[in-house]
């Protein structure tokens, strides 16, 4: 089987560039062949491209697909209605991966401007009342304007695609709600990746730090943890890896709070670095008040065998039992999020059993393999498939 992927970078940037790479390698266990068409605007890095049979820069895409010729497209990070016409001309059968909320938040990001308030609303002309539809760009006026007409055109677009791949229950049900067929849609989890695994010579309950992993912009919520962290014991720190456009406000804010000589701000990290930081903290706190898709860092210190405290927004409950692998929380309630803090420092018996349960009941179970595997059958059910 040939499979071409689409998706606008061709570097290692990202999570959803994160998941290209190892389900193409993956997919190589298969028998399956990888193609890939990215942004000639975008770096591109060997690191990343090597792991294709061939890769191209977008120039034009029609003609490029019709001489790859594949058995099956597979579509990812992709907004462009003008790409997605010349796609659906070819009948090429096409699947796309739904790695966030870009079709469905003129903010993108799905929680309110004003309040910060989770948000799991259809798009529709109410959103135009959240203040959020002006975002920043690289043009020349600093700014763009996402417009209702341009998502709507989108969605309809990519209705037309055959299937749908979403890691969660949840946004399937995303999904549906804005009218997408839900017969058309596959619930694949995440995984991750073989680098993270359990040593048996880590005792997560004899260290001292709280663990944050992710983008360092308000809907992950780094605000509330960093005010949270005024109520948690002295002599826990705060070790934040990720970079991000909010960075030196989380910054300035730590020390506002009086907290920063707790806090530790180490950057983007490798796979191998962030395995070293997963088994120097105690617990993984996962804030977030944007429904998060599925939250791959979750399932990462799942593999290590660290509980994870994380608010129970989008598709976090489809990995995360409450009080069996770890603690779940109200979104933007940081009196809880302290609360569920500091009975997982206190109550150590209860952070020896969730360690125990992550490990021993392997609460998430799905791998590499079977996601590529479901993935592959999935592709098969649509090969020869072309629009009437």
């Amino acid at each position: 089987m040939k499979v071409l992927w689409i998706n606008h970078k061709a570097s290692l940037q990202g999570g959803a560039e994160q998941y290209i790479f190892n389900t193409v390698d993956e997919m190589k266990n298969f028998g399956v062949q990888s193609s890939l068409i990215y942004d000639a605007n975008e770096t591109a890095t060997n690191e990343f491209l090597d792991v294709f049979e061939e890769a191209f820069p977008m120039v034009d895409v029609y003609e490029q697909i019709l001489s790859i010729n594949p058995d099956i497209i597979y579509i990812h990070q992709l907004d462009d209605h003008e790409t997605y016409e010349h796609i659906l001309q070819t009948r090429i059968p096409t699947v796309r991966f739904f790695h966030d909320h870009k079709l469905f938040c003129l903010r993108e990001h799905k929680y309110t401007t004003l309040g910060k308030k989770t948000c799991t609303k259809k798009l529709g002309l109410g959103c135009y009342g959240c203040l959020g539809f002006v975002n920043r760009s690289n043009t020349a006026l600093g700014f763009s304007i996402n417009t209702l007409g341009k998502l709507e055109k989108l969605q309809r677009l990519n209705r037309d695609l055959h299937h749908f791949i979403v890691a969660s229950d949840y946004m399937k049900e995303h999904l549906a709600l804005h009218e997408f067929d839900e017969e058309k849609i596959t619930v694949n989890p995440l995984y991750a990746s073989k680098k993270f695994s359990y040593s048996t010579h880590t005792n997560f309950t004899e260290n001292k730090t709280l663990l944050f992993v992710g983008q360092l912009i308000n809907g992950k919520g780094l605000d509330a943890l960093l005010k949270s962290m005024k109520k948690i014991p002295e002599e826990y720190d705060l070790v934040v890896v990720g970079e991000g456009k909010q960075e030196e406000y989380f910054k300035h804010y730590a020390k506002e709070l009086n907290i920063s000589h707790r806090v530790s701000f180490v950057g983007k990290a490798s796979h191998d670095e962030l395995m070293k930081y997963y088994e120097k903290a105690y617990c993984l706190v996962v804030p977030s008040r944007a429904p998060e898709t599925f939250n791959l860092v979750g399932i990462e210190a799942q593999r290590v065998g660290l509980p994870v405290i994380a608010t129970n927004v989008g598709g976090v409950s489809q990995w995360l039992k409450d009080d069996v692998n770890g603690l779940l929380v109200i979104p933007n309630d940081i009196k809880d999020l302290q609360r569920k803090i500091n009975l997982l420092i206190e109550d150590k018996k209860m952070h020896q059993r969730i360690c125990f349960n992550v490990l021993k009941a392997n609460v998430y179970a799905h791998d590499s393999r079977a996601h590529a595997s479901l993935l592959v059958d999935t592709f098969k059910n649509h090969v020869g498939v072309s629009h009437g």
